[in-house]
């Protein structure tokens, strides 16, 4: 079994690696090792223990998973692994993606923690198989058993409750052609239709559906299709659809019948991986407007395209080949948009730029990435995972692109706090007493315990949804006007207080500071030009 040396010095390998009747090309085949695999990935599963979930719901929790008590805008990333479907089932077929363990409550990490497990099989060159196990962390993972109905209570129910409130929800799924993106978001979507809290007669319903193909943008539910949409954003920073239809809706088939409408307009064109895959980001707005004083919430979800690897799009066309480009250019851009704002929420952090203007797909979304945004935001990712071995390449980059995404949500315990200097200006972190003393000195006819009772702090009263607002100030016999200032002044305060700049050491920056460091700065550079 000695090596053997070769005339040019190196040495070639023994021969016992070879095994007697065997070629190289059968030895490293991973089909002749399928059930080698099989033993290995159900002995590395076999001690995952089943966890129940937490009562609390995670995309709710997150909007108090901050140091002053609110969260403006929340991103809540999840995975879904889909089953092995029939067409794919055969001797060589296995499953190399998997529920893994759940958390809870972990010692310096999140409270819960529901893991992906990814075990990739690898032959090495002596044709022994193995496999490389890596574990992902997210919010919410649904496997392979689980239901449309689940993902939507778990992870989409609170969005709907964010758009009735005034607010703003979004919901996208992200993955590879043929993960099961467009099965998921339409089993939202129908839940949705039939949620019984959507329809009823304090609340006016408009459905629009918009289909975004690179730079190309088309109403899904206009008749002509002869109309432009453009995207666009005005001088006061509001984004502006033009040429978009809206369709007032009052009952729940009417709700129906315009999404068929505009999944059969959607554009699909067959590949490597799915023959009927979504070549366009799908997107449906549904807006909620109270009646009685005309705030309204937004819904967003979001069917993006199907992305794909160099291999998948071999045998793409040129003009195919353009449009893959233009679909993973727009996703790298949501990732990067994600990736900003998660950061942009950290104190202490320095200035960070959000770029949602780098694509129509972000900016439409401007409101979930911009820090000033008036409106508690709520938005949830789902990353769609095929368990086949044969794509665990991809399925291992779609998680790979999705878990760092992921902001966890801290234990309730006093190592959460931080040793960072207390923003006197924020108003998150106000008692009941500073924000009525606030409120006296620049909203007098607003200051009555009326409006604002006296258990609620400063991060309870910024919480409420601005229809609350209304309701409160008109109760006390105040207008619509004033709640209106009242309500945009704080929150004017709250996302200056997101984006005063801190030290390394915790300590806030003031505007003293910040001029002293620009003289000393000019000071420099002039000592330096005059030594020049």
């Amino acid at each position: 079994n000695e090596c053997v040396p070769l005339g040019n010095g190196s040495r070639k390998l023994p021969s016992a690696i070879k095994p007697r009747g065997t070629s190289n090309t059968a030895l490293l085949s991973m089909d002749l090792h399928t059930e080698k695999f099989v033993k290995l990935i159900k002995s590395a599963t076999a001690r995952i223990v089943p966890v129940p979930r937490p009562v609390k719901n995670v995309v709710v929790s997150k909007t108090t998973n901050a140091l002053n008590g609110l969260e403006t805008s929340t991103f809540t990333v999840c995975a879904r692994v889909r089953p092995i479907l029939e067409h794919e089932r055969n001797s060589k077929t296995f499953a190399a993606c998997m529920a893994g363990q759940r958390i809870a409550d972990r010692p310096g990490g999140a409270a819960y923690t529901e893991q992906v497990l990814v075990c990739t099989p690898k032959l090495s060159v002596r044709g022994i198989s193995k496999i490389e196990k890596k574990s992902f962390d997210f919010d919410y993972m649904f496997d392979e058993e689980s239901t449309n109905e689940e993902v939507y209570q778990l992870a989409c129910a609170p969005l709907v409750n964010r758009a009735l409130n005034g607010q703003i929800g979004v919901v996208f799924a992200y993955g590879q052609t043929g993960s099961g993106k467009t099965h998921t978001m339409d089993g939202i979507m129908d839940r949705v239709i039939e949620s019984p809290a959507l329809f009823n007669s304090e609340t006016s319903l408009t459905f629009s559906y918009l289909e975004i193909i690179g730079t190309d943008i088309t109403d899904c539910l206009e008749e002509t299709g002869d109309t432009a949409v453009k995207i666009g954003e005005s001088l006061d920073g509001r984004i502006l659809i033009r040429g978009l239809s809206s369709h007032v809706v009052t009952a729940s088939n009417e709700l129906t019948a315009l999404m068929e409408k505009a999944k059969s307009s959607r554009a699909t064109e067959s590949t490597a991986r799915n023959a009927t895959s979504s070549r366009s980001h799908g997107i449906g707005i549904l807006r909620c407007k109270d009646n009685d004083t005309g705030i309204e919430g937004e819904l967003y979800i979001i069917d993006l395209a199907g992305s794909e690897r160099a291999a998948d799009s071999a045998n793409h066309s040129k003009e195919r080949m353009a449009e893959t480009k233009a679909i993973n250019a727009s996703l790298s851009s949501l990732k990067e948009c994600v990736r900003a704002r998660t950061m942009a929420s950290k104190p202490g952090n320095k200035k960070v730029h959000v770029p949602y203007r780098r694509s129509k797909l972000t900016l439409l979304m401007k409101d979930i990435f911009d820090i000033g945004c008036p409106r508690v935001c709520s938005t949830v990712m789902l990353s769609m995972c095929s368990p086949l071995a044969a794509d665990i390449s991809h399925t291992a980059n779609t998680l790979k692109y999705a878990a760092p995404l992921r902001v966890v949500i801290q234990p309730n315990t006093k190592k959460k706090i931080q040793k960072m200097e207390v923003d006197k200006r924020d108003p998150l972190l106000w008692t009941n007493a500073q924000v009525m003393t606030w409120l006296e000195n620049t909203f007098p006819a607003a200051a009555t315990e009326n409006c604002f009772v006296g258990v609620l702090c400063g991060s309870q009263i910024c919480a409420l949804p601005e229809k609350e607002w209304y309701s409160r100030m008109a109760t006390a016999g105040g207008s619509e006007e004033l709640a209106k200032e009242v309500y945009l002044a704080m929150w004017t305060m709250v996302s200056d207080a997101k984006t005063r700049q801190r030290r390394s050491d915790g300590s806030i920056i003031t505007e003293e500071d910040e001029e002293l460091y620009r003289n000393n700065t000019i000071a420099a550079m002039k000592e330096k030009a005059a030594a020049w």
